[in-house]
């Protein structure tokens, strides 16, 4: 008896399990489980699935779970889904609408051929207003605007325009054209500003600014839409053009006006666009303004010189 007392606590517990081994001459793995368990305190695998009073809870869960407690998951999820997915079905829904409507404006927008072919282009006055990027052009076009009633056709925000389009299929590539400062293709550019002239019919007069880029250009215009009647050229040196844009550049937001696209846009100027004054220039057809005074005294001799234009260009027509 001393010595059954005296015997360590985990070789007493195991002496049943070793008789229910010796009385059936196999093990009980259920008995070993269960001494097992005791030892380590963990669970007895036996047991598992029973409550406190030893009866089964089994019976009616699925896979081991309470059908409220599955019901609350469920209803739980169900709420996130309402509360996150229901907005992006409705901002996903209002973006499809969106671009349906833009895709019908542009169509309502674009011309048919009959409607181009119909339009008198050849009665317009058109005068090209060419120079060095930041020589002037659009801040002049702007004066005579107002003074002589002309419509300004920017050739250069066109297309900035057309880029941020979300239904245009040439964004990605004139966005491209304008990064690298090289030109962008003619029909494009040329299409815009046939369009923009139709948007216009009551016009009689057009200042565009900063094309043509290349005498193709030049050529296709004179093709597909009119013949320009005269050449604006502001001839200004590279170095005030360089200080100019790059002061513009630390306001206008434009992605060429840094000093890399600035470079490539006067080798691209030197190379194309100046041949284009030249051939005017043959043709008796270019106003030159030089700019290297102020911005009054620039104007003062634009608008002199646009007065003495289109008094000749009237006289013309009556004649």
């Amino acid at each position: 008896m001393f010595n059954a007392l005296c015997k360590p606590t985990a070789i007493r517990s195991a002496q049943p399990a070793r008789a229910a081994i010796l009385h059936s001459g196999k093990p009980n793995q259920q008995a070993w489980s269960r001494q097992y368990s005791q030892k380590k305190n963990i669970p007895d695998p036996s047991k598992l699935g029973q409550s406190k009073g030893g009866k089964q809870k089994g019976k009616g869960y699925i896979f081991g779970f309470h059908p409220i407690a599955i019901l609350g998951s469920l209803t739980v999820i169900g709420c996130g889904f309402t509360m996150i997915g229901s907005p992006y079905l409705e901002w996903n829904k209002k973006q499809k609408e969106k671009r349906e409507q833009q895709e019908k404006n542009t169509a309502k927008e674009a011309f048919s051929k009959e409607d181009i072919e119909k339009f008198p282009f050849g009665e317009k006055t058109v005068v090209f207003v060419l120079g060095g990027p930041g020589s002037g052009k659009g801040t002049n076009s702007a004066k005579l605007v107002e003074d002589f009633g002309f419509v300004h056709l920017s050739a250069g925000d066109l297309l900035r325009a057309e880029q941020k389009r979300e239904v245009s299929q040439y964004g990605e590539l004139i966005s491209h054209h304008i990064r690298e400062g090289i030109i962008v293709p003619p029909e494009i550019t040329i299409g815009l500003l046939r369009n923009a002239m139709m948007e216009h019919p009551e016009a009689n007069r057009f200042l565009i600014d900063g094309f043509p880029r290349s005498l193709a250009q030049a050529k296709a215009f004179k093709d597909t839409v009119c013949n320009a009647k005269q050449v604006l050229y502001f001839e200004c040196p590279e170095a005030v053009m360089l200080e100019r844009l790059l002061d513009r550049g630390k306001t206008s937001g434009r992605t060429d006006d840094n000093i890399e696209s600035i470079k490539k846009r006067f080798r691209t100027y030197v190379n194309d666009s100046k041949p284009v004054i030249d051939d005017f220039a043959k043709q008796g057809k270019v106003i030159t303004v030089s700019c290297k005074g102020s911005v009054d005294d620039v104007y003062k001799t634009t608008k002199q010189q646009m007065a003495k234009f289109l008094k000749g260009s009237e006289t013309e027509k009556k004649a």
